[in-house]
């Protein structure tokens, strides 16, 4: 009876005590895999056990891990979920098998079932690629990518808006990190990334995450670095890698009091991939004569301070490009005026604005030009080229014509005034020395002429040695006045122009007490001018000027560098006379 009695009960409990049965499960996304795919391997147990045991998973990659709990009652009945999930990835072809994973609970030890997979000899990024347009979630920022290489836990990757460009053809860069979900990062230091080859604006970016899925894998993702690159040389250019160093959170697959993942920090340098940038050469075809290297979109206008003005009088011409482009890496071309305009070389100014958006704003040259005779004058249009990377193709601007009046100058009236008197009184001279007579009178005349001659040149002796003593003293003292240490510095080509920046400074205070506040292109040529300096020698110095401020943009050769260093030097020999 007792025996009937029991096997009764435990008909009757035997449904619930197959609901309370204690086991470990496991889970596999999929069984038939390609070399090289990505899947997770889910292990649930449904009682809080210790000591979790995973297989060595032989025949694949192992990737990350993580562990989670989950608390619930259901029915008023208590239960609990430990998860174990694992990243792995096909490594070889064939039949490989998932040794069972192990758990400990009040003192007994449960095992998960083996997992057999299926591994085919056809690799998974060709089957992606292939497959890629079939997702059926209407995310882009969700959609599958293939990316080379990228199946860890964390990696960079580097996109390029396009891998051909022409010179100073602006092109985006832009730098993503992936990371596994159950990962967590903190930049250690700041970032430094040097592109060779490149004029270079950078952006840190501070977005959020966005789920991506990369190689049938999923990722969290952002955008932490953009840069734009404005390519200087032909040929295949690197696209230089970054290097992060980075504090890398991971659970260690442990739990704490509360059933909470525990968590380890590792130090890790992680360094992006590498992409190249085929760089080609502007097009020879349709080049125009008056082309500097302008590579965009542009405007230009030539602008003058007055249409009215005497001859010998000045007035300022303005030549502008404005637009968006590569502004910084090239020069207006020089204005096309009549024979009769003095000209002095510009001063240059830039309004640039420079941000991800690449470089845009205005650039201006000034002209000082003063016309020497009077008349009326047209000014031709002034012309300007660029290349536009929109149409690839070569575009000429104008300027309109400029209407100028010049009167007869102040001074030239004066001369030619003067001049008429002397002629006219040396004809008159002419015509009453034709009846002349001599008498003592006339010859008393010349004896005290001849007296007075011999003590003038008596005096104007004695004045020139003293003033020969003085000009003497005077070069010893302006001869003191180098150029020449400056010369160790041709190498850098940086530092050579800022310490001749700084040289041609203290010779102008030195020669024309020209404090460095005063240093402008006008000041230069009206003390140049005051000092009888040659229109010549006053453009090839402010030439040199100029070369030192676009030494901070172009590139400059060796042979540029030795050639504005002799200059300098016969320019200072030359005006210290």
């Amino acid at each position: 009876m007792n025996n009937k009695i029991k096997i009764l009960l435990t008909l009757l409990f035997f449904p619930f005590l197959s609901f309370s049965q204690v086991k470990l499960e496991v889970k596999a996304e999929k069984t038939n895999l390609k070399i090289g795919e990505v899947i997770q391997v889910t292990y649930i147990f449904n009682e809080e056990g210790s000591n979790f045991t995973p297989p060595n998973f032989n025949g694949f990659n192992k990737g990350g891990s993580y562990v989670s709990s989950n608390e619930e009652y259901i029915n008023g009945d208590y239960a609990i979920q430990q998860v174990y999930t694992y990243v792995i990835q096909a490594a070889k072809a064939g039949r490989l098998l998932i040794s069972p994973a192990t758990i400990k609970f009040n003192g007994k030890t449960y095992a998960s079932k083996p997992v057999a997979v299926s591994v085919s000899n056809e690799k998974a990024a060709d089957a992606i690629q292939r497959n890629q347009n079939t997702t059926t979630t209407s995310k882009s920022n969700s959609s599958n990518k293939s990316i080379s290489g990228a199946n860890n836990l964390l990696f960079i990757d580097v996109e390029v808006s396009k891998s051909n460009a022409y010179v100073n053809e602006p092109v985006e860069v832009n730098y993503r990190i992936y990371l596994a979900p159950n990962l967590e990062i903190e930049l250690n230091k700041n970032m430094v990334t040097k592109f060779n080859n490149f004029w270079s604006q950078t952006e840190d970016v501070q977005g959020g995450w966005e789920r991506m899925v990369v190689n049938n894998r999923v990722y969290k993702s952002k955008i932490f670095k953009k840069a734009i690159l404005y390519p200087q040389k032909t040929g295949k250019l690197q696209i230089s890698p970054i290097t992060l160093d980075l504090n890398i959170s991971y659970p260690t697959g442990d739990v704490d009091f509360f059933g909470d993942p525990e968590y380890d920090v590792a130090r890790r340098e992680i360094v992006s991939n590498t992409k190249y940038l085929q760089v080609l050469a502007l097009p020879e075809k349709g080049k125009p004569e008056n082309f500097t290297g302008a590579v965009g979109t542009f405007d230009f206008q030539a602008n003058v301070s007055k249409n009215n003005l005497k001859s010998g009088e000045s007035l300022q011409l303005d030549l502008i490009v404005s637009g968006t482009g590569n502004l910084k890496l090239f020069e207006i071309p020089k204005p096309n005026l009549p024979a009769n305009f003095e000209i002095y070389e510009p001063q240059h100014q830039e309004f640039v604005n420079e941000n991800m958006n690449g470089i845009s704003g205005k650039i201006k040259d000034s002209y000082t030009i003063i016309p020497q005779e009077k008349g009326d004058f047209k000014l031709k249009p002034q012309y300007f080229s660029f290349f536009d990377v929109k149409s690839k193709t070569y575009k000429t601007i104008s300027s309109e014509a400029i209407d100028l009046e010049v009167l007869q100058g102040e001074n030239q009236a004066n001369v030619t005034s003067v001049s008429k008197s002397k002629l006219e009184n040396k004809s008159q001279k002419s015509d009453k020395s034709s009846g002349f007579e001599f008498s003592f009178m006339h010859f008393i005349g010349l004896v005290t002429l001849a007296g007075l001659t011999l003590l003038f040149f008596a005096l104007k002796r004695n004045k020139s040695e003293t003033d020969e003593e003085v000009k003497t003293e005077i070069k010893s003292v302006k001869k003191d006045f180098s150029v020449n240490d400056i010369q160790v510095y041709l190498t850098e080509k940086e530092v050579f122009y800022q310490k001749m920046e700084l040289k041609i400074a203290e010779f102008l205070e030195y020669k024309f007490d020209l404090e460095k506040a005063d240093l402008n292109k006008e000041n230069i040529i009206k003390k140049f001018q005051e000092n009888n300096i040659s229109s010549e020698n006053t453009n090839d110095f402010i030439r040199l000027l100029q070369n030192c401020e676009k030494a901070r943009y172009m590139p400059t050769s060796d042979g540029n560098m030795q050639l504005d260093f002799e200059k300098l030097q016969q320019l200072v020999q030359i005006i210290n006379v």
